[in-house]
């Protein structure tokens, strides 16, 4: 379901469309394009080489001479970045040329084929297009229908989230100030209640010295105020579960939510998916069919264009795999450096842990055995 999926899906409606109507009305127009750059891309470095001769004199002729040596080309030492850019770089370069290479002799060798029944074959292709065009098309609208109300359900529960994190917040104070009230406590009701009225007896009733009805006098002010916070306590839990009953509905609608849009989302991947899958099977048969118009405009044709094109790729094949090979190297002599570092680094901590513990790993013996740190 990415935007990037989207975008390739509807652009291949409208290329296919584009090239079939191209394929029915233009057929020589299109021709002579795709031949152009094919006898251009080889001559093109040999211009500067034809043009110099007849501008200049033989003594600046002579000069570039040794230059077409049969010496092999010296490449520039890259970095670890640059080698990896390259070497990709010409690892596609390479794969383009190969399977341009492959598909030039294959165009070559359908070229004397019937030209009517590739055409054929290309119209029953075109048209196995248009017929799963409207299929991938109805597939996308269900996708997006579904995706609308995915949005939809997410906003309400956006808004029921909102909703429940006001009452954990809220319901957060209420146990704080409960928990503070209960730390003032430090009983239950009952069992503050009934020292409160044994001290209230002894100070009624009780012919005490002074000082101990004073004690006692203290101890019910204190234990009053214990009772007094504890009954607090008591009315802050009751709200508390009030609105835990109210933040347990919220969340519980939440869930629900969560569930439909969690059987949507699957729904609509699933509508995807066969999208998908339809307009890769699109891109495959119209792949197709463009080979077919190919041998069928190409029947009228010369197959001289592609045979320059296949010398060229053969020449330049060889050099690309060459450049390849060296920055290959390079790498590899980077990743031997590294190693041979990490290793160095390895055997200092082998060698330490020898002296201080005489105990080494197998990896770590045959380290210091290859590094002759062991005799045998």
């Amino acid at each position: 379901m990415t935007e990037s999926e989207n975008t390739r899906a509807e652009n291949t409606l409208a290329e296919n469309t584009q090239v079939e109507d191209s394929q029915a009305e233009n057929t020589q127009a299109e021709n002579t394009q795709p031949t152009q750059p094919e006898t251009q891309d080889s001559p093109a470095p040999q211009e500067p080489e034809e043009k110099q001769p007849e501008n200049v004199t033989q003594q600046e002729v002579t000069k570039p001479e040794p230059e077409k040596s049969d010496a092999p080309p010296v490449y520039p030492k890259l970095s670890e970045r640059e080698l990896k850019e390259k070497i990709n770089l010409l690892r596609q370069r390479l794969e383009q040329n190969e399977r341009e290479l492959k598909n030039t002799f294959r165009e070559i060798s359908l070229h004397n084929q019937g030209g009517q029944e590739s055409k054929t074959k290309r119209d029953e292709l075109n048209a196995r297009v248009k017929e799963l065009s409207p299929k991938a098309a109805e597939l996308r609208k269900k996708r997006d229908e579904t995706n609308a109300r995915i949005a939809e359900l997410k906003s309400m529960r956006d808004q029921l989230k909102g909703k429940g994190k006001e009452f954990s917040e809220k319901i957060g104070e209420l146990k704080k100030t409960r928990d503070e009230l209960n730390t003032t406590a430090r009983g239950r009701v009952e069992t503050l209640e009934k020292a409160y009225s044994e001290e209230l007896n002894i100070f009624l009733t009780a012919d005490i010295p002074l000082e101990h009805e004073i004690n006692v006098f203290n101890r019910l002010a204190e234990l009053m105020k214990r009772l007094d916070a504890t009954k607090k306590a008591n009315v802050i839990h009751s709200e508390i579960s009030v609105e835990y009953n109210q933040a347990k509905e919220i969340f519980t609608d939440m869930d629900s939510l969560h569930a439909q849009i969690q059987t949507l989302a699957q729904e609509s991947q699933k509508y995807h998916e066969e999208m998908i899958a339809i307009y890769h099977e699109i891109d495959a048969i119209r792949k197709e069919a463009d080979s077919y118009h190919n041998q069928v405009s190409e029947k009228y044709k010369g197959i001289a264009p592609l045979r320059k094109r296949i010398s060229a790729l053969k020449t330049e094949i060889p050099k690309v795999r060459d450049e390849l090979g060296v920055y290959l190297e390079q790498m590899k002599e980077i990743q031997l450096t590294r190693d041979e570092q990490k290793n160095e680094g390895k055997r200092e901590q082998a060698k330490e842990k020898f002296k201080k513990s005489g105990r080494l790993s197998l990896d770590e013996f045959r380290l210091l055995v290859e590094n002759k740190d062991i005799k045998l």
